[in-house]
Parts: structure tokens; sequence; C-alpha cells
């Protein structure tokens, strides 16, 4: 797995004349040298390849790197320095047999000197070319820098892979595009590097988790590095060079994962820290307590995966001396570091350390090390209930719903009165939560909120314990917030609002005045209110920065972040957002990876994107067939059955209507909307005629709901050839809510209305700087027939001029033209063909054989039928 870049642009190099070869540079482990091999297949039987290798220490013995060279030459040829430099350069030439020669020269920093001689020799006579792999330029002989520094040599850098570039790399090497989550965790798992990644992907395809669902490459779960042969191949043969000190350096780092640089240098010699450090083991951090872990995690992973479990007690002895007494004493990855290597030795975790451990995997997307770590932990031990909760904060974060219901259910009501009233109703709110993602759900929370409301007005009276006003205030505040996340996730946005921004703007307890905004950034969205639902959720991460808080309900600021900017037209920000999650955070990725990849389909299919959108969407059903999420599947097949429809693939369109019908879904309304949405859309584009009434009947729902934003999108859907009446509910609507794409469907509705092609043209331009081909075509063409319509040839020129621009872009129009514009006749054709070219008058008529006043007369025609005043405006025209 190279460059191919690269490898044509070296090539390129090394049949340069003017230059005598090129410098690959690249940090360890690179796969410069593969990359070296890649390039040598592709000259094989054009030119004669020698291979000479540095050493690491310094050189001893002259011509060392071109020993077997000089075994091969008579005794004359050995009596001086001068007489051995030729003698190899005659038999580089010799063994050539008239091809062009290419020098590789690997593992640098150190050659001898006279093999440098003999290397120079060959070089500036013209006898050969070179091919360098080096880490670092400084590195070379001065020679063959100096070469660089004129010029003469070509650098060439090789960096890790990103990955984009991993998924690029992927979908040609595999044939079929691979999902944004497959490609995310294995740019994760490899960090980029092309060897590492190579027998990663090998090692997937072998035990079939990476395999091709449908038309994409998907992987069915994590990725065990340790049981990939090639790379634990790869270690051991980078291992085998380095000393016992560093290998057991290594076994101990890879074993604590994470320690900070005085703990490091207290319990290893600091020369085999040194050692570490220089050979590029280790990731050293600049500031606080310079945490220090492993610079490539495979390395650490494959060395646990060899460790038995003895070797591992034995360190475990070493490491204990190095941790805290209590959770209190460990940031989060001493904590996490702690308890993972516990438990890799076979040692029991003590429950405050495994409940401890599990808040903050779950706090970073970690749900199966906090399972693991929460195993440690029995029923009747004091920290059930809380266990409990992390258990389902596990499950929720792997959509496994059912399974959060189910152990919150296994916490008895004598536990549950054993604890406080606020971690009672912290565990109440979780369970609703929990309830409202499986069926059913909804039908028990109120039951439950009431008797939390109960039982904690009776702990009040009955003054139980040393709890403060202050804690049963708290643990209201927690009840509330439960039956505020029922009423957004039902869609009941405009009725609980006003509670919303009131507890936001209120001076209260932090994490719940955040957590009531998240939730209000969703309402918000989809109440027409999506500009601010955007500032929201920028002050909210600008809130959790300053006070280091994280609230339980980010996901809602999240999913309304998205749903203001798809919903007001801001798709490519939407797209931006996703795209850095998938390339920044690939363990997140690993459980949201799906989510995510369907996030990013439906922003590019919502924006026209057909191309775009379908191979996203079918990564992302691929994915949550594999591992379900907050989104469902229903989402994945109408988003899909729409892109088919924009790209006019009618069958493929229809086959993903069929499949959306099977799909049983329990989602947030607005998850509910959007696939439901697409349906109607697909249906609309493919000329289903009862579409545009369940368009308007999801209209109607959502107005009398408060809904404006996903009121006035359907109405937009709708109203392509709508009635007066329709048109200036469209209107109204729209004027109602924020952003661009709200005066788009104003602007239509307006336009529209009062055949005024003006208005229209002046939609079409707020949707192209949004990006909106598909909006803007519509708009264009509403215009155009208006405007031919009323014979303002100006307006139709200009809506022409666009149009012809969007059929280049655009695979199917979502509306065509129904009048037909002016034709020119056969000689108008000529005239304005010739007059285009930059002929004068007297020229056309000469050529055409008329008189100057009749070419005059047919460009007056030509100039009033197609609505241009000037000669420039003819050149690119269809009609010319």
């Amino acid at each position: 797995m190279v460059r191919q870049d690269l490898q044509a642009s070296v090539v390129s190099i090394l049949g340069d004349n003017d230059l005598h070869g090129v410098v690959v540079v690249g940090a360890q482990g690179v796969g410069k040298s593969t990359f070296a091999r890649a390039v040598e297949a592709q000259l094989a039987g054009k030119m004669h390849v020698i291979h000479l290798h540095g050493t690491t220490t310094d050189p001893a013995v002259p011509f060392g790197q071109l020993a077997f060279l000089v075994a091969r030459l008579p005794g004359k040829a050995l009596e001086s320095p001068g007489e051995i430099v030729h003698g190899i350069s005659r038999l580089i030439r010799e063994d050539a047999a008239g091809r062009p020669v290419l020098v590789v020269l690997e593992d640098l920093p150190a050659i001898d000197s006279m093999s440098t001689a003999v290397l120079m020799h060959l070089v500036l006579s013209g006898a050969a070319k070179l091919m360098v792999t080096v880490r670092n330029v400084t590195d070379m002989p001065e020679d063959l820098i100096r070469l660089l520094r004129n010029k003469s040599l070509e650098e060439v850098r090789l960096e890790v892979f990103t990955r984009p570039e991993v998924s690029k790399l992927l979908a040609g090497v595999l044939g079929r595009p691979v999902t944004a989550t497959a490609a995310s965790s294995l740019y994760a798992a490899s960090g980029g590097n092309p060897l590492v990644l190579q027998a990663i992907v090998i090692e997937q395809l072998r035990s079939g988790n990476l395999h091709l669902a449908g038309k994409v490459w998907a992987l069915r779960g994590g990725i065990n590095l340790a049981e990939a042969d090639a790379l634990v191949d790869l270690v051991r043969s980078r291992l085998a060079r380095e000393t016992p000190k560093v290998r057991e350096g290594l076994e101990w780092l890879a074993l604590i994962r994470r320690v900070p640089l005085f703990v490091l240098l207290d319990v290893l010699d600091p020369a085999v820290v040194a050692d570490l450090e220089k050979a590029g083991y280790l990731q050293v951090g600049e500031t606080g307590r310079r945490w220090v872990s492993l610079k490539d995690e495979y390395v650490g992973e494959v060395i646990r995966g060899w460790m038995d479990l003895p070797r591992r007690k034995e360190l475990h002895q070493l490491v204990a001396r190095v941790v805290g007494a209590t959770p209190a004493e460990m940031d989060v990855e001493e904590l996490l570091g702690y308890v993972a290597w516990t438990l890799d030795c076979g040692e029991p975790v003590e429950p405050a350390f495994a409940l401890a451990a599990a808040a903050a995997a779950n706090r970073l997307f970690d749900p199966m090390f906090a399972l693991e770590s929460l195993a440690q932990i029995r029923v009747g031990d004091p920290h059930w209930a809380e266990a409990a909760q992390q258990r389902a904060s596990a499950y929720m974060t792997l959509a496994e719903h059912e399974s959060a219901v189910a152990v919150l259910e296994e916490v008895t009501p004598e536990q549950l009165s054993e604890l406080p009233a606020t971690a009672y109703a912290s565990y109440v709110q979780d369970f609703c939560s929990a309830l409202l993602w499986i069926y059913g759900g909804y039908s028990r929370i109120d039951g439950i909120l009431s008797a939390a409301r109960q039982e904690l007005a009776r702990r009040e009276r009955a003054s139980i314990g040393n709890e403060t006003a202050a804690d049963f205030a708290r643990a209201h505040e927690l009840i509330r917030l439960a039956e505020f996340e029922q009423m957004v996730h039902q869609g009941e946005y405009a009725a609980v609002a006003e509670d919303l921004e009131r507890a936001y703007k209120e001076e209260g307890d932090p994490l719940f005045v955040l957590n009531c905004a998240c939730l209000l950034t969703m309402a918000w969205a989809i109440l027409g209110r999506e500009a601010d639902a955007i500032a929201l959720a920028a002050e909210i991460q600008h809130r959790m920065e300053q006070s280091n808080v994280a609230p339980g309900m980010l996901s809602w600021q999240a999913e309304g972040l998205f749903a203001a900017l798809l919903c007001s037209g801001q798709w490519e920000d939407c797209v931006r957002i996703l795209t850095e999650a998938l390339d920044k955070k690939p363990k997140i990725m690993q459980y949201l990876g799906g989510a995510a990849e369907l996030a990013l389909g439906v922003a590019y299919t919502y924006a026209g994107r057909a191309d775009l959108a379908i191979d996203t969407l079918l990564g992302a059903q691929a994915q949550l067939q594999i591992r379900r999420s907050y989104y469902g599947p229903s989402l994945a097949c109408s988003a899909l059955a729409f892109a088919y429809a924009q790209a006019g693939d009618i069958q493929e369109s229809r086959n993903f209507l069929d499949l959306a019908a099977q799909e049983e879904q329990h989602v947030a309304w607005f998850t509910s909307w959007m696939a439901d949405f697409c349906v109607r859309m697909a249906k609309r584009w493919l000329k289903d005629p009862g579409a545009k009434q369940k368009l308007m009947e999801s209209a109607h729902e959502d107005i009398s709901k408060g809904r404006t934003t996903t009121a006035s999108i359907s109405l937009f859907g709708a109203t392509v050839h709508g009635t007066e009446e329709e048109l200036v509910l469209l209107t109204e609507i729209s004027s109602r809510r924020q952003g661009k794409m709200a005066s788009v469907n104003r602007l239509v509705g307006e336009g529209s209305r009062k055949k005024d092609s003006k208005v229209l043209l002046e939609a079409a331009s707020v949707a192209h700087e949004l990006h909106l081909d598909a909006v803007e075509s519509r708009c264009v063409v509403l215009a155009l027939d208006i405007a031919r319509e009323k014979g303002d040839s100006q307006s139709a020129r200009a809506a022409q001029h666009r149009l012809d621009r969007l059929v280049e872009t655009l695979p199917v129009l979502p509306l065509m033209p129904h009048t037909v514009g002016p034709e020119l006749t056969e000689r108008e054709r000529q005239v304005a063909r010739m007059a285009s070219q930059g002929l004068s008058n007297k020229e056309v008529a000469n050529r055409l054989q008329l008189s100057i006043r009749t070419v005059e007369g047919h460009l007056y025609q030509i100039f009033t039928k197609m609505g241009i005043s000037s000669r420039s405006e003819l050149e690119g025209s269809a009609q010319v």
C-alpha cells in the first residue's frame, strides 16, 4: 500500500536527465522500504538495480557497503583505492548490460567514505541514478547533502496516510468503497502507517471482520491487533534490534499505557528512557506532568498480546508502586491505565476503582471497557445501583436500549431506597432516558416520574438523613429534566421550549442549566429559530470549556446543531463537522460511525449531491446493520430512495422505498420526520400523485404543533406547482423562520404567486450562495417560464444562463421548463455565430453575401429574442 501519486513522481524524477536522483525522507515505519520496492517494481526490466545498506554505527571498513562487488575484482584492481573505484564502476556497467543503473541506498545514517566515493563517481559521471531512503536529510553523507542543496537530487517526503487517503486507498485496493467508519477504525489502528495498515487489512480480511456488505466494505466488530500475524512479525522484527533493557521498558509501558515522565524515570534507567525516545517509541507531552506513552498504539497492543500471565504479574509488581491509593488521587488517564493493566494481569479491581473507571470510559465513548470494568462489581455491593446506571450508559452508546432498560430494572426498590435523593433522581432520569428508545417506553414514563415525585415528597416530609433543601431541589431538577427530554424526543418542542428557555436563563445548577440548553438547541432548530439554535450550540460548547462540565444531554445539542444547520441550508457546515469527527475521533466513530455516516449522507441528499450521498448512505446502511444507532435503519433506506431518485435511478429508488416501508422504527421525532420527508420527496421526484398531499398533511400537522422549520420545508417540497392558497401559506410560514433557506422558501412562494421572475431569480441567487443546485434549478426554471410567458427577454436570458450551468452538474432536473423560448432562425444562427467570433457587420455581410443593413436587422432580432444587449453575450449560448 503505497502512494501512487508519489510513486509516479519518483519514477518521473529518475527519468529526468537533469537530476541525479531522489531522496525519500520519512519517519521510521512510514514504509520507505516498501515504497522503494514499489518504485523498483515499476522500473523492472528498464533499469539495473543495486541495493546498498547503511549501518547504525560508525563505519570502519572501507568499501563496506560494496564488499559484494569488491570480492569480484581481480587482484590487480585492489592495489589502490582509485583502481577499486574504477573497477567497481566497470563491474556495475557490465552487469547492467546497457541498461540505466539505479543505486538504492537504504538504512542510513552511516556509510563509509570509500563507498560514498564510488557512489559519487557513478552519479556524477552519469553512470547511475540514486534513490536514497532516510529518516532525516542530515543523516546522509555530506557529499549527498551537497547534491541535494544544489538541486541535483530531488527531495520527496513520505508521510503517513490521512483518514481520507486511507479510505481512497482501500477503495482502490479492494475494488469497492469502504464505509467511513471502517476507514476511520483502520486509520486509528494503523496510525496511517502504510506497513501497519497493510498488515491489519490482511488480517481483517482473513478473519472475515472486514467483509463486503452489499456494495461496500464494512467491519463487523473491533480490530484486535494482537491477532494480526503480519503485524506481530513487524513488531517482533523491530524489537529484535533492541537491547533487553529497552524491550523490558517497552513491555512495562505497554502494560501501564500512560505514565508521567518523572515516574517513568523513577522506574526505568534514564539511559533506557533516552534510548526509547531516540528510537522513536515514545510520545512525550510538552506541558504539565509530561505524560509519556507509546507513540504507536499498535506496538503496545501487540506486546500485551504476546505477554503471558506470569510475565504480566511480574511486571504488575513493578507498576503497582507508582499509582495513587484512591480514584480521587488519580486523573482520568491514570485511573483508566491502572484498571486496564490490573484487568490485564487477572487481578481483582476494587469496586470504587471499577466504578470510577467505567464512568470515565463512558465519558470517553469506550463502552466495552466500561462494561469490562463493571464486571468487577457484584449484586449486593453498595455501588450496585450506580454500576447499573453506568452499564445502562454503556449499552446506550452501543444502541442496545433494551439491555440498558434491563440492567436498570435489576436494581431493587430496597437498593433505591438507600440512595440519597439526588442519586435516586439521577437513576430515575437515566431509566426514563432509556425507556424513550424502546417500544412501549413512552407509556411507562409518566407513571415512573409521578412515583418519583411522590417518593421525593415523602423523603422531604420525613426529613430522612442529612439531606438539605438544596439536595431535594437538585433532585426535583433531574425529574424535570427527564420530563423535558421526553417532550423533546416526542417532538413537543413548542410545549417545552418556554420552560427550557426559562431554566437556561436562570442562575441555577450549572449542569442543569447546560442540560436544558442542550434540549433547547433541538427545540429552537425546529421551531423556526435555526440561527438562535446555532448560536446556542456554540455558547454551550464555550461554557463547557470554561466550566469543564459535560452535560448528559450533550447528544441533543449535537442533534439540534445538525438540524439547525441542515434546515437553514448550511449543509456544508454539517459536512465539515461530520468529516472532522470521522477524521479526528476514530475511536468514538467505532460506536457512532454509522450515525455519523448517515447524517453525512442525509446532508448530501438534502443538498442534491446524489453522487456523494449514495456511497455514503450505502456505507451507513451497512454499518447500521452491524451496530444500531439512535437513528435507525429506516432513515438510511429513505434517504437512499431520495438520493437515487435525484440521480435518475428509478428502479433503485423504488427498491429502497420498499425497504424503508419494511423497517420498523422507534426513534426521536426529528429522525422520524427526516425519514418520512425523504420518502415523500423520493415519491415526488418519481411523479407519485399522492406525494404532494402527504407533504401538505405533514406541513399542516407541524403548523399545529408550532414546528415552523419542518412545516416550511414540507410546504416547499409540496408547492412546485402550488395553488394560490398553498403559496401564500409557504410565504407566511417561511417568514417566521431564520436563515437563508427561509429566505429562499419565502421568495419562491412570493415569486411564484406574483408571477415575478426577478423575485425567483433572487431566490436562485440565495440558493446558489448555499450551493443548493437542485433548489437553484427549481427557482431558475420557474423564473424562466414566467419570463418567457411575459416576454421578459432579459430575465429569460439570465435564467437560461443559470440553467445551462446547472444542467451540467445535475443528473436530473427536479423541474423542467414547460414553455419554449423564441427560437432563432437558421440565418439568425449563422449571423449570431459569426458575430460571437468577433466578425464585424461588414465581414458577416461579405461572407453571407448580404447587405450590412440586413445583418443589422438580424442582429436586432437576435438580441431581442435572446434578451441581450452586446455581442460578447452571444459567446457560449446554447442557441448559437
